[in-house]
């Protein structure tokens, strides 16, 4: 595990979020919707500027990317894999 994943991972990376409560980011919200919080959670489930990541990635592993399936997808390691490929690069485009 990289310093960078288990950031993301934490939500302690460079999401607006966690950047407003230090004040690094002048605002909590997301880009992609200014009444949306941009934390962990709503960057890997729902943010529409990660959909084709997220879509090509359900596909790959068959199993769509929610709270509710993330035991199914860290129980097996090529999905965990390739899940946790798509974590960080979020992190990486979401902290931009």
């Amino acid at each position: 595990m990289t310093s960078h994943l288990a950031q993301t991972l934490t939500g302690h990376g460079g999401f607006s979020q966690y950047l407003h409560r230090f004040k690094l980011k002048d605002s909590p919200y997301c880009a992609c919707d200014p009444a949306k919080i941009q934390d962990v959670l709503h960057v890997l489930e729902e943010c529409p500027m990660f959909l084709r990541e997220r879509v090509a990635l359900e596909t790959e592993i068959g199993v769509i990317v929610g709270r509710g399936e993330f035991p199914t997808i860290v129980e097996d390691d090529q999905k965990r894999v390739k899940f946790l490929g798509y974590c960080l690069h979020n992190e990486m485009q979401s902290g931009k």
